[in-house]
């Protein structure tokens, strides 16, 4: 066989495989679903159990601000297709406004307990006045013989910059930094 004619019926057998499985996956969802056989009528009632479900009666109520029992399911509609679980919801009153204190309002109007009972403090002309700590100028020694750099204080002088030939800073042959 020729190498096209190969490639021909390669393909097709492939079409045909893809085809069949088509068929077997379409054929499992169109399957009818199972139903349980009816009970027969003919049956004693004696055969089948009698079973009595009794549920207790269960009373719920939310109480709001206002004292009242509010039913939850009032208002909610089970008839027909379409239904309720919660009745449309109803906006409580607003609550009453905070009273104010009246303009002619005087120290003897606020009881004792509310009254602050500490002194203010008192402060000297010496307490109250604020002084800028001195700053010596860039450059300036010390006893030490440190220089005064801003920002930084007081600084011990060093030798200059120091630079080193690094013989190991290649590493597969890639300069691995820059020093100096």
């Amino acid at each position: 066989m020729k190498d096209k004619t190969k490639r021909t019926l390669l393909i097709v057998s492939g079409v045909v495989v893809c085809v069949a499985l088509t068929v077997v996956i379409a054929s499992l969802f169109n399957r009818p679903a199972a139903v349980d056989p009816a009970p027969e009528s003919s049956q004693s009632p004696e055969a089948q159990p009698q079973v009595e479900i009794k549920t207790p009666d269960i009373s719920t109520s939310n109480t709001g601000d206002t004292g009242t029992t509010a039913d939850p399911g009032a208002g909610a509609d089970s008839s027909g297709t379409e239904q309720t679980i919660q009745a449309d919801p109803v906006k409580p009153d607003a609550p009453a406004a905070p009273s104010t204190v009246a303009e002619s309002h005087t120290a003897e109007d606020v009881p004792e307990a509310d009254r602050n009972a500490e002194t203010p403090p008192t402060y000297t002309k010496e307490q109250t006045t604020v002084t800028e700590p001195s700053t010596p100028d860039a450059g300036s020694t010390n006893a030490n013989g440190q220089v005064y750099v801003p920002g930084f204080g007081y600084v011990t002088p060093g030798d200059g910059n120091q630079g080193s030939e690094a013989s190991d800073m290649y590493e597969n042959g890639n300069k691995i930094g820059d020093m100096g």
